[in-house]
C-alpha cells in the first residue's frame, strides 16, 4: 500500500513539474532581442540578455539621443527633441509599445520573432 502511494505521488509530481516547465517555455518571452532604428535604418540588433551595460549615442540631423542598456533593460536617457516622449516612455517592455522619438526618427523595439542575433554596431 505504501509503495502504491509513493509511486502515485511520484507520478503526480512528475506531471506537475513537466506541466509547469511546459507552461514556462510556452509563456516566457521568446528572446529579448531589440532593434534600434534611426532614419529608417536598423543601426543595432542587440540581445539584451547578453549585452553588457553601456550607453549608445545616436545622432540624426545634428540631434542626439542617448540610449542606455542596464541590467538587461533599455531606455532613452537623454534626447535633443522638444517633447521628450521617448524619455518618458521609460524602459522598453514586451507588454508596451516601442520607444519612439519622432522628431529624431528613432525607434527601439523588440525584434519580430524574438530571434537572437549577434549585436551589431
Amino acid at each position: 500500500m505504501i509503495n502504491r502511494k509513493l509511486l502515485l505521488s511520484a507520478v503526480i509530481i512528475m506531471f506537475i513539474v513537466s506541466g509547469a516547465a511546459t507552461a514556462y517555455m510556452y509563456l516566457r518571452p521568446h528572446g529579448r532581442t531589440v532593434e534600434i532604428e534611426s532614419g529608417g535604418r536598423i543601426l543595432y540588433t542587440i540581445d539584451l540578455d547578453r549585452e553588457k551595460d553601456r550607453e549608445i549615442v545616436i545622432e540624426y540631423e545634428g540631434r542626439k539621443n542617448t540610449v542606455v542598456i542596464s541590467s538587461g533593460d533599455i531606455c532613452v536617457r537623454e534626447a535633443d527633441c522638444p517633447d521628450h516622449v521617448c524619455i518618458r516612455t521609460g524602459w522598453l517592455s514586451k507588454a508596451g509599445g516601442p520607444i519612439v522619438c519622432l522628431p529624431n526618427r528613432l525607434v527601439i523595439r523588440y525584434k519580430e520573432g524574438g530571434g537572437l542575433d549577434a549585436a551589431a554596431g
